[in-house]
C-alpha cells in the first residue's frame, strides 16, 4: 500500500533548520490547516535537505506539501516520547501555480494506480 499524505496549509512560524554531523539538513516547520468545521488545526511536517528553499518562505505563506506520515519515537529524560508528523518529499509555494499543478496530478496518478490495484484485486 502506498503511504502518500498531502497537506495545504499555511506556514504557522519560521522553520527550525538544522544540520546533523552526516551533512543531512532538516527542516522542521508547522502547516496551520483548516478543518471542515472551520476549525484551525497544525500539521508537524519534516523536509530533509532543503535549506535554501525553506529560507525563503515567509510566515502566513500558503504551502501545498506532499509526502508521507511517520511516527518516530525517541527518549527525553528516561521517558519515551513519540511524534507524528508529515515527512514531505517536496514543499511547494502555492503561487507557483505550474509546479503546484504539476506536483497534483502526480499524486492523482498515484491514487489512480492505487485504485486501479485494488480494483483488479477484487475480480
Amino acid at each position: 500500500m502506498v503511504n502518500l499524505a498531502v497537506v495545504m496549509g499555511n506556514l504557522a512560524k519560521p522553520a527550525q533548520v538544522r544540520a546533523w554531523p552526516s551533512g543531512l539538513w532538516r527542516a522542521a516547520f508547522d502547516l496551520q490547516v483548516r478543518a471542515a468545521d472551520r476549525s484551525l488545526g497544525t500539521v508537524p511536517v519534516a523536509l530533509f535537505d532543503e535549506p535554501e528553499q525553506v529560507s525563503q518562505w515567509a510566515t502566513g505563506q500558503e504551502l501545498l506539501a506532499i509526502g508521507r506520515v511517520r511516527r518516530r519515537f525517541f527518549r527525553i529524560g528516561g521517558a519515551t516520547q513519540s511524534r507524528t508528523e508529515m515527512v514531505a518529499e517536496q514543499v511547494l509555494p502555492l503561487e507557483q501555480n505550474a509546479s503546484v499543478y504539476t506536483a497534483l496530478v502526480q499524486v492523482g496518478c498515484t491514487i489512480a494506480g492505487v485504485l486501479e490495484d485494488l480494483f483488479r484485486q477484487e475480480q
